[in-house]
């Protein structure tokens, strides 16, 4: 029989849904070469419990019946070579900053993308573009052809399989607040933001616009708002009064440090909030979002949306 190999997919030490792009994307890389895909999310996490178990299997279901206990073996091969059984479950060194090795390793583990390394165990806890995987999809490979949304929505479909506890943190505030009622998703960045978009408030500004075309061509509906952003919700609030839905969750000054950032009693909590928004948003009739942000993305590939219905501002 052929020898097993492994891909173990590590985190990155970012918002979740950069960690879950960074997961699809290296899922599909572990198809391509023929690889068992194991999930391992450790202290390095910024959603890492004090127990050190593995978070992602929190929040998600695994994606394979191994885990990284049976990768960490001293008759295995690692790459890259600074890896070994000892040291497997520790963060990544590029999360810590402490680089081992000659610097020509780091540039040779940034380069391995996609390429076949060899070793019995390939980690993989730098962040690859979709884009940098898709030449390499094989032809007859199911999911050849498609664009990067339609890959992330085909991999979340065929992979992500949330937690009952996560699930049920979903339906209780669905079933509660939003059962048999039409609703426009709306998710607004605010805090530190503003440091990748330069742009942020003309963009922010643009929203209310939007919302009130959909809110004019179907009336009775509602919006359930996601927004980081504690004077972003004031506003809101003040706005559209009882017509918006949100949720009990963290947020910050229009100038504080992102969400994900922020230290929880429970850093479980702050993963379960962005996932319950995410999945209630999915569950919504139209979507308009932040087209430079992780959880918009993730949003627009948890279902197919109808082209109509969905709104990306940029």
């Amino acid at each position: 029989m052929k020898k097993a190999k492994f891909l173990l997919i590590r985190e990155i030490g970012a918002g979740l849904w950069n960690e879950l792009h960074h997961v699809l994307t290296q899922l599909l890389a572990a198809e391509i070469l023929q690889r068992i895909p194991v999930i391992y999310w450790g202290e390095g996490s910024l959603y890492a419990s004090k127990d050190g178990s593995n978070e992602f299997e929190q929040f998600f279901m695994p994606v394979s019946d191994y885990n990284i206990h049976d990768l960490a073996k001293d008759e295995f091969s690692y790459c890259p070579e600074w890896r070994n059984s000892m040291n497997l479950h520790l963060p990544s060194p590029w999360i810590t900053g402490e680089i081992p090795g000659p610097a020509g390793d780091m540039g040779q583990v940034r380069d391995a993308h996609i390429d076949e390394c060899g070793a019995d165990v390939c980690v993989r806890d730098i962040y690859t573009e979709m884009e940098r995987i898709i030449p390499s999809i094989p032809r007859e490979h199911p999911l050849f052809g498609l664009d990067r949304r339609d890959l992330f929505r085909c991999l979340i479909r065929k992979y992500i399989r949330l937690q009952p506890e996560a699930q049920s943190f979903i339906d209780d505030f669905y079933n509660e607040n939003m059962k048999d009622t039409p609703f426009l998703a709306v998710h607004i960045r605010g805090s530190d933001k503003i440091t990748e978009v330069r742009h942020l408030q003309e963009l922010n500004s643009r929203y209310p616009l939007e919302i009130e075309k959909i809110l004019e061509m179907n009336p009775g509906i509602r919006i359930f708002l996601m927004t980081d952003c504690i004077e972003i919700l004031e506003e809101y609030k003040k706005r559209y009064g009882e017509l918006l839905v949100y949720t009990d969750c963290r947020r910050v000054p229009n100038n504080g440090l992102g969400v994900h950032f922020q230290e929880y009693p429970d850093n479980k909590r702050k993963g379960f909030e962005i996932i319950r928004d995410a999945w209630l948003a999915a569950r919504c009739d139209f979507f308009i979002g932040n087209g430079y942000s992780n959880v918009s993305a993730g949003i627009s590939e948890l279902k197919d949306w109808e082209n109509d219905r969905i709104r990306l501002l940029y």
